[in-house]
């Protein structure tokens, strides 16, 4: 039973004739007698009073009548609504990314979305980077924009940007020649992100692999407790250039690449593969990406190949 078939069954019944009825549907006799015997056949009883005069709806077929002319209406609806998705996409995204990439791309995503899309509330969720790809497994967001991510079942990703990680000071730091040597690093005071973190791992692998020690004078979950260590001259920290773009714009502090291959690290969009992602989703990913490809413009993300 599909919905042509009773589409054709309520106009049989209505014109109580398969001649007329064929008229009405410009469809051929034969064929719509085919369908309605199929229908029968489906179902297992009969649906129609055949006779000279025309033909009636049984008991069953009074019954079949009333409830398709209910499925048709719902199908109908149902395309209306897809429809007006399509043109103006409703639901609720929810969208995971590190506080440094937050820094520089929640706030625009929300505003870009809000103005294309007024039907989508966007919900933003700023977490660890080691807690990201989690989420996306867990369902707790839709999309996630993940630092490092390791290929893991179930889950989809493209890459967005290799972005360079750099050292990071107060204004009056007295910074070595740029790029800095990995040796000159491990000297200074370093205020890093606490474990687990993608950042802290590449620092101590680089650091470990070089043999070099170095002094953790302080450890934060936050990129705003890391700024105020720095501004504080507590010590230098190691971030990405998102994470402190304004104030590297309000000359608040500087930043310098270090020369070392393991100071970077890879962002991607991720999203779970066994979920059909609705339009709504769609829209904020392809915002998402298109945002993303203005971004790297930026000569300080991205780094150097």
């Amino acid at each position: 039973m599909d919905l042509r078939q009773l589409r054709y069954f309520i106009k049989v019944v209505e014109c109580g004739n398969i001649t007329r009825a064929s008229e009405a549907l410009h469809i051929a006799q034969p064929a719509i007698s085919q369908q309605m015997r199929n229908l029968e056949r489906d179902l297992e009883m009969q649906l129609l009073e055949r006779s000279a005069h025309g033909v009636a709806p049984t008991a069953a077929g009074q019954t079949l009548y009333r409830h398709a002319q209910e499925l048709l209406r719902q199908a109908d609806g149902t395309r209306d609504l897809l429809r007006q998705d399509a043109e103006l996409p409703q639901g609720k995204v929810s969208v995971g990314m590190p506080s440094s990439t937050a820094r520089v791309l929640a706030i625009p995503l929300a505003r870009s979305v809000r103005e294309r899309y007024p039907g989508i509330t966007l919900e933003l969720i700023e977490a660890p980077s080691a807690d990201i790809g989690a989420m996306i497994s867990a369902g707790r967001v839709e999309l996630a924009v993940v630092a490092d991510h390791v290929e893991t079942r179930g889950v989809l990703a493209q890459h967005l940007i290799t972005e360079a990680l750099y050292l990071i000071a107060w204004r009056g730091f007295p910074m070595p020649p740029d790029p800095v040597p990995l040796a000159a690093l491990a000297r200074m005071p370093l205020i890093l992100p606490s474990a687990p973190n993608t950042i802290r791992n590449r620092v101590d692998w680089a650091l470990r692999e070089a043999g070099l020690p170095c002094e953790i004078a302080f450890e934060a979950s936050s990129t705003t407790l890391l700024f105020a260590a720095v501004m504080a001259k507590l010590g230098v920290t190691i971030l990405p250039w998102p994470a402190a773009h304004a104030e590297l714009d309000e000359h608040k502090l500087k930043l310098a690449r270090v020369d070392h291959p393991l100071f970077t690290r890879e962002l991607s969009l991720c999203w779970h593969d066994t979920q059909l992602l609705s339009n709504a989703v769609q829209k904020v990913k392809a915002t998402l990406l298109e945002m993303f490809e203005l971004l790297v413009r930026r000569p300080e993300w991205a780094a150097h190949s």
